[in-house]
């Protein structure tokens, strides 16, 4: 793109395309727990495996990103933004894709038939996090925009509602994790054990939400601490 190759003629090196790239990696681990999800839910767990190692291989990509921007963004670097703020988002974007490996992980400790009604609340979670996921990248996508016009004051107002429904999207995760907290305690009929592994996966999917929401505070905080 025209955009990504001026900024790295006026500052050295543009960091934004690599921030997009890993963006975009987070969402697609996203997308692969679900599928992980109905993989379990048929009782395939040689796909759920199948999915784990694919979750892995996005993560290592986006290591790499992350190792390069690193690397690449040093403090004789010029920047539109603050250094330390871009790496400090650059972190907790990580955190997103981190995250869902670990849930990848966590569904292959134990095979284990779930009864549908908790199967189907697992999956009204991961429905809303990937659309906390699919606002995210809408916002991150404007960097391009945001450069482009020096960060022109409307720009910056599109950015903000983004940040804005990524924090109202990732509330409704929250309550939604209430609930299945709710109804994995009150399963009587289910072993402790797998009670327990349970509500490992939800806690830990909460905190890809988590990792979401926070990654769209610290874009927020770049913005304005330029």
């Amino acid at each position: 793109m025209r955009f990504f190759r001026s900024v790295g003629e006026i500052f050295g090196y543009s960091p934004f395309k690599p921030l997009v790239e890993h963006a975009i990696l987070c969402g697609r681990a996203i997308g692969l727990l679900q599928k992980q999800f109905e993989a379990y839910k048929k009782l395939d767990f040689v796909a759920v495996e199948r999915l784990r190692d694919e979750i892995d291989e996005l993560e290592s990509k986006a290591d790499e990103i992350k190792q390069e921007i690193r690397t690449k963004v040093s403090k004789s670097l010029m920047l539109p933004v603050d250094r330390h703020d871009l790496l400090e988002f650059l972190k907790v974007q990580d955190d997103i894709i981190n995250n869902c490996e670990h849930v990848g992980h966590m569904l292959t400790f134990k095979k284990m038939k779930i009864k549908e009604s908790i199967l189907a609340e697992f999956e009204v979670l991961l429905s809303k996090i990937m659309e906390c996921a699919n606002e995210y990248e809408a916002m991150i996508e404007h960097v391009q925009k945001l450069i482009e016009t020096s960060f022109d004051k409307r720009e910056v107002e599109k950015v903000i509602e983004h940040v804005e429904e990524v924090e109202r999207l990732e509330h409704i995760c929250d309550l939604i994790q209430i609930g299945l907290h709710t109804m994995l305690f009150n399963s009587e009929d289910s072993h402790p054990l797998e009670v327990h592994l349970m509500e490992a996966w939800v806690v830990h999917l909460g905190y890809i939400a988590n990792a979401i929401a926070r990654a769209a505070d610290r874009f927020r905080l770049m913005i304005y601490g330029r």
